[in-house]
Order: C-alpha cells, then structure tokens, then sequence
C-alpha cells in the first residue's frame, strides 16, 4: 500500500473528492429535509447480511471488500448516492473466532483515498489504519516531490509508493475476547464526510466462553447501528460539518432504515447497538419505562448482567442489551428512544409485539465473564490528556480548532511512548468552555477500564472493558490500560470525526 503520501497529500485528496458533495450542501438550492416529512416506524429495519469469506485455510479466514458509490433507497421514492463496502450501508457483517485470523482485501474505487480501521480491534500496527495510510483512488498517481517530504529514507516504499496501490490486505489476529466491533473509514480529513456517506459496518467476534451461555442466537441476535443524517429535498445526503464542530443530522437511521420497525415474538433478543453518529449523542431508554438488561461493552461481556433504565452512549461507543419481549402482550409496541431529545429526533425505533409467548433458554446467568481488574498500583505512570478547544487565527467558524493538551495533531511525533506490556493510568480532562460538545476519546490497540468518574465510581453501564469513553464539559475521568501485543505507531483521537479531521489525534508509539 502506499504509505508514501503525506498529510498534505491526504488532505488534498479529500478535499478534491469531497469538494462535489460540499457544494451541494452549501448550495443555496439545498437544504436539511424536515424531519417531520419522513414517516416513522414505516420502514422494517433490515439486517446487515453476514460476508462469506472467499476461502479459508490454516491461516484463517480471507475476505474481499470493494468501496465504491452506489445509490440505494433510504427515503421512500428518492435515491441516495452512498459511500459504501460492497455498495452497502452499513456494508457487510464480518463474523470473526477468536484465534482465527481474517485477512481483508480492501479495493478503493471511489474517486477518493480510503483507509480502513477496525474500531476496537487489537491489531499490528500496518493494519489498524494510519489517517495517511491511504489506499488511493484508481488512476491516482503521487507525485515524486510529494514522496520526497516522506522523512522516511526508506527509498523502497517511495518507490512503491509511486506506482499507485488501489488496494491494501489488512490482517485482523482476533486474539482478544469475543466483542462487537465495527470497521470503518479513517482517512487524513476525511473520515467525517466518508463515514456519514456510508462507510461503516459490524465486526463481530466470537469465543467458545460466550458460545457456553444461555444468550439469544441466531436471528434473535441482532446488531443495531444508530446514527443521525440529513438530506436534501432529492434524497441525497447533507453534509453539513457545521465549520468543523460536527456533522449532525435531522433523522434517525437504524441499519440505514429511517425510524424502522421490527415485529419481535414475546421471547428474549439480543441488541448489540453502535453509535455510528458522528456528532451526536444518545440516551438510550424504553417508552414502557422497563429497564434493559445490559450485557456487554464495547470490549464484550460485564462480568454479571446489569438492570439499567437509561444508557447515555456517545459516538462510536457500543453496548449489548437483552430485552425480553416476553414480558409484553401480543400487539404492544415499544418504542427505544432518546431521551436527550423532544419530538421525532427523541424517537429511533419501534419493537412490535406479536404472538404467544416462546420458550428460550431461560434466565440469563448470575455471572457472564471473569474479567481481570486493573489495580492502580500496578500502573507504571499516570499520563493527563486535557480536551477543549483552543482560540483559531483564522477566520472561520467556530473561531477556535480543537487541540489535546493545547496542541494539534502532528503525524510525526508522538505524545507517549507506553513499553510494551506496561500498565499505565490515563486521565481525561475536559475544560469547560462555552463550545459544549461531547468529546468521547477512543484509544487504538488496547481496552481500558474506567477507574473513576469525577472522583466516583464508574457509572453502572461503563464497568468493563471500554475503548471509547463519553466526556462531556467538565469531566474529569481515569481510565487503566495494559499496552500489550503489539509495538508501532497508534492513535487516541475524539471521536466527533469532525473534530478528528480538524486533527483532535495524538500519536503514541508502544516501544
């Protein structure tokens, strides 16, 4: 792949191939669809398909995966043009065994670069997605003097670099505990706009630990990504990144289906639901007012079920939940909400109820997992990140960029130089300002556990392992970590993607 092509390059490329879509948004011809048009729980709320792998062998599992436009029905009698995997949104289910290794071919032929990064994973460091590690649009060629500011001397990759790469094969190890991951675009300025036009899709690990449990399977077993769009009046997306403090939206997609419905027997389901917004945030709740059953975070099972009436969930944060429909009679519908809103944007999707009640596996277990506890005192260090906003010279709105401990993002030098196998205690702080919007740091390579929250324990829906953290102003949060596995450059950014593609990143390097 060529890894050659610099941040300049990158952003280049990202402006050029957004610079049609941005048009549009800006135009005075367009503007956001009222949310009050689009008829709710019409829709039934589809199911990513699961990708079959193209063969497999004792070196795992091998996938093919193309990112090109295509233009599907989200709105009724209207067309949207997506960004997507394999033409989809969201793109293909990957299911993935722990100790099974998967092996992706990503092809690129958008008119854009790409980069792909499995959002949770624990992988080698030339394929968790480096922001300039762009799989290039076809017939792009990098320009030698371009090449040339790569401070590398490594003259091979130059070299390969200049040939133009449209394609790159990423290995995933799945060496950790069974989870719900997600892969999507990590492209140098453009991981906003790509991930809003579609770029987005599940990755599901499994383990024989989980396998062992009385939890719902098959087609009771169902991933939900959430996220909030807007459109223009012909159907196609508004990308409006607000100057860079982030791209909301008017509708509530659910598996890329406005406000669906879903007809549920009265038995137990399994949600594993994904905030795929990418500025906005959710409380999750039942409009019955009976709790969730929560089983899991972004980094798999809690150690024992938990009864939770709300679960705030930030951007790229995921949780599973068991509800049990059973307890409802035929014909009753449940809306899940948001409750952070009013009106249809406090709405995502209605469960209707239908038939007698189904026997299943019974009640859940008393204990789920055995997870380990990071003691404090096992840390090596405590490393402070401070999260706000910073005043901009320029002139643009908001007046301000986005900075990590006051600084921007630079690609070559990193803020932290963890050792491998140290444990290490990370404190997030976010400044209170008047820009109030929620920065929910993701770290790559490693799951974190909370330790406290403003000096108290950890919210009930946040105690297991995590890789994404909702911070709003004035949070002050610490979180413990072992870096282990893997050596190379990583990265911990915001994950609002506008405030990441206006460089809200930091790199560090496990030594």
């Amino acid at each position: 792949m060529p890894r050659g092509i610099n941040r300049r390059d990158a952003l280049k490329l990202a402006l050029a191939g957004g610079v049609a879509t941005m048009l549009q948004a800006c135009s005075p011809h367009s503007h956001p669809g009222n949310s009050e048009a689009v008829p709710r729980f019409a829709a039934t709320l589809p199911i990513p398909p699961v990708l079959e792998p193209t063969h497999s062998d004792e070196r795992g599992d091998y996938y093919e995966i193309e990112a090109h436009e295509s233009a599907v029905a989200i709105l009724a009698g209207k067309r949207t043009t997506i960004r997507a995997y394999n033409g989809i949104f969201p793109g293909p289910t990957i299911k993935a065994m722990r100790g099974r290794a998967t092996h992706i071919r990503f092809t690129n032929k958008l008119p854009i670069p790409v980069v792909t990064h499995l959002h949770g994973g624990h992988t080698p460091s030339d394929s968790d997605g480096w922001p300039t590690d762009v799989i290039l649009p076809a017939g792009y060629q990098v320009p030698a003097t371009s090449l040339q500011m790569d401070h590398t001397g490594d003259t091979e990759r130059i070299a390969q670099a200049s040939t133009a790469k449209y394609e790159h094969n990423y290995t995933y190890p799945n060496d950790r505990r069974a989870a719900t991951l997600w892969y999507h675009d990590h492209a140098m300025g453009a991981t906003g706009q790509n991930v809003y036009m579609g770029l987005a899709g599940f990755y599901l690990v499994e383990d024989e630990e989980e396998h062992s449990l009385p939890l719902p399977r098959g087609r009771y077993d169902i991933p939900l990504m959430i996220c909030a769009r807007q459109f223009n009046d012909d159907g196609s997306f508004r990308y409006n990144p607000h100057g860079h403090a982030g791209a909301d939206g008017d509708v509530i997609l659910v598996n890329g289906a406005p406000w669906p419905a879903l007809q549920v027997e009265r038995r137990k389901y399994r949600f594993r639901i994904l905030n795929a917004s990418n500025a906005t945030t959710f409380t999750l709740a039942l409009s019955s007012a009976l709790p969730f059953v929560q089983i899991a975070t972004d980094g798999g099972l809690m150690s024992r079920p938990v009864e939770v009436p709300r679960i705030p969930m930030a951007m790229a944060e995921r949780v599973e939940v068991v509800i049990d429909f059973s307890a409802y009679a035929a014909g009753d519908s449940i809306v899940l909400r948001n409750t952070e809103r009013q009106g249809p944007l406090g709405e995502i999707m209605r469960f209707d109820i239908t038939g007698p009640a189904v026997s299943d596996h019974g009640q859940l277990p008393d204990r789920l997992s055995v997870i380990e506890n990071l003691r404090p005192e096992a840390a090596i260090r405590t490393r402070t990140f401070t999260l706000g906003p910073r005043p901009e010279l320029k002139d643009h709105f908001p007046p301000i960029h986005w900075a990590i401990n006051g600084k921007r993002f630079s690609p070559e030098h990193p803020q932290a130089n963890p050792r491998l196998g140290d444990v290490e205690i990370w404190r997030f702080v976010y400044e209170k300002s008047p820009w109030r919007q929620t920065h929910p740091p993701h770290i790559h390579l490693v799951n974190f556990q909370i330790l406290d929250r403003d000096g108290q324990a950890p919210r009930d829906h946040e105690r297991g392992w995590k890789d994404t953290l909702r911070l709003d102003s004035g949070d002050d949060v610490r979180v413990i970590m072992r870096f282990d596995g893997y050596r190379g450059r990583y990265l911990m950014h915001c994950h609002n993607l506008e405030h990441e593609d206006y460089v809200m990143m930091m790199r560090f390097d496990v030594v």
